[in-house]
């Protein structure tokens, strides 16, 4: 990359550089690690000290990278920048009551977009889609869902763990371990989200086998496996990975 009207900072160029051509969960969790700094800033500037906005400053923080231009200005700036977005989250987490009314508004259109979804693309659309469509966070669509008979939290839990890979993580237990399976989340393909969301029972989606699983997105419970597998692999590398611990 050339120097001339290059803003990119010396300090964090090696690791930018690096992440450019390894835009992987592992890629994410080192490039993250390299700017903490800026983004602890970023954090203590607009979402306070509450440990959710904190996880949600690092998601951000790598969503503002991938649109970062090094022709324009220094990353450091742009980060900080684009992560302004913090207040919104911090101000919605202070929000200790939410109307009836609201929430059924947004399940209603939870369900319409849904539909919408499935009859554009045939499939039942990822939850980072109906998340964008609706203009909300996973944390809010997992509570819109304790709304919709069948897919609350819940009765989620109550289901027996499934046979082996994934479905034997029950992940939630911690904000670390919360936010490093959203990481990996972001990063797969559309039918290894669904398959994730299912097996884990993300977002307020009940738990699957993987034969109800195979049903759901139209593959064959074989095929679900070894996916299953390959998907385990990235959440086990938590401990050596994740910027959140």
């Amino acid at each position: 990359m050339s120097s001339l009207n290059n803003y990119l900072e010396d300090q964090y160029r090696p690791a930018y550089e690096a992440w450019q051509a390894d835009q992987t969960p592992e890629g994410n969790a080192t490039f993250l690690k390299a700017v903490d700094p800026v983004v602890q800033k970023g954090i203590k500037m607009y979402g306070g000290d509450s440990p959710l906005v904190a996880s949600q400053g690092r998601l951000a923080a790598l969503a503002a990278a991938r649109k970062y231009d090094p022709t324009r200005s220094r990353l450091q700036s742009h980060l900080l920048t684009q992560m302004q977005s913090l207040r919104r989250t911090a101000r919605q987490q202070a929000e200790v009551v939410r109307t009836p009314e609201r929430v059924l508004l947004e399940s209603q259109k939870l369900r319409a977009y849904s539909q919408e979804i499935e009859d554009e693309t045939g499939r039942e659309p990822t939850d980072a889609e109906l998340s964008d469509k609706l203009g909300i966070s996973l944390d809010r669509l997992s509570r819109i869902r304790q709304y919709q008979p069948g897919m609350s939290t819940g009765q989620a839990d109550a289901i027996d763990p499934m046979q082996g890979g994934v479905a034997s993580r029950r992940v939630g237990n911690n904000d670390a371990e919360q936010m490093w399976a959203q990481l990996v989340y972001h990063d797969l393909g559309d039918v290894d989200k669904k398959i994730l969301e299912y097996s884990l029972g993300l977002n307020g989606h009940k738990k699957l086998s993987n034969s109800e699983i195979a049903k759901k997105i139209n593959r064959s419970p074989g095929s679900v496996s070894q996916r299953k597998l390959k998907i385990q692999q990235l959440l086990d590398q938590e401990q050596d990975l994740s910027p959140f611990i």
